[in-house]
């Protein structure tokens, strides 16, 4: 009977004073807990973050920076962006004002970054992403093999952005450069000229097939005008260089 339950005691890992368990934790201490990584949320970027060195000007601290394919989204220019007021480089007169957002469609498909983020910076991520509705996509490795989900700034709506955000947010955003919506815009809106060539000197920068896929697999808001197309009938807008003060950030 003794030596059964000194056996049982041995066994009994769970027992504060057992001798695996006190080794384990001196182990687990002595290392000081840097071989615990910090959790990471993978992001998913498909204009200017398709640069690496682009996404680690905005995300220094990112990892794993590595392409990758998405499907059932397109990729379109269709609404404008306040930050592009605020920066002068928007041209309401022309209507080149427009930003990049990707929206559902099944059948479609295009190349994207994915990097992996600190957990603890995702409340900046949402906040300078702060007029989409940001959802979890699935995304392929390039040679077919599924990989993790990936946060993904997808077209939203007004209502959603004056829920989260407050028209006083909206007012200062928008409306103070004679804009009365974000997700609803109406007709014609053109990309914003410094900011498209930004995206196309990002697309380039992992390789051509990158370039291409960016130039065939993006929108204007008719769904139907391609970038290379419009890239073709305007290429101009390659030359549009920003301002002395942006040159670094929005040169891909």
């Amino acid at each position: 009977g003794d030596r059964c339950e000194a056996v049982a005691k041995q066994r009994d890992v769970t027992n504060p004073d057992s001798e695996p368990l006190r080794e384990a934790l001196i182990r687990f201490l002595r290392s000081g807990y840097s071989t615990v990584p910090p959790p990471r949320q993978p992001i998913l970027g498909f204009g200017s973050l398709l640069s690496e060195a682009s996404a680690r000007s905005t995300f220094p601290n990112l990892a794993n920076f590595r392409l990758a394919k998405l499907n059932d989204f397109r990729r379109v220019m269709r609404h404008p962006a306040g930050v592009f007021f605020n920066r002068g480089i928007a041209n309401l007169q022309s209507k080149e004002v427009s930003s990049l957002s990707v929206e559902p469609a099944p059948g479609n498909s295009f190349l994207v970054a994915a990097f992996d983020l600190p957990a603890d910076e995702l409340p900046a991520f949402y906040e300078r992403e702060e007029e989409f509705f940001i959802v979890e996509a699935p995304i392929q490795e390039l040679d077919g093999r599924q990989e993790e989900r990936g946060l993904l700034c997808c077209a939203g709506s007004d209502d959603e952005y004056l829920a989260r955000w407050g028209p006083e947010v909206f007012a200062e955003r928008y409306g103070v450069h004679g804009l009365h919506t974000v997700w609803g815009w109406e007709g014609p809106i053109l990309p914003c000229r410094v900011y498209l060539r930004h995206c196309i000197l990002a697309a380039t920068k992992p390789g051509d097939n990158v370039r291409q896929d960016f130039l065939d697999n993006t929108y204007l808001w008719d769904r139907k005008t391609t970038i290379g197309q419009h890239i073709a009938a305007n290429p101009s807008i390659m030359e549009e260089l920003p301002p002395e003060s942006l040159r670094a950030r929005y040169s891909g």
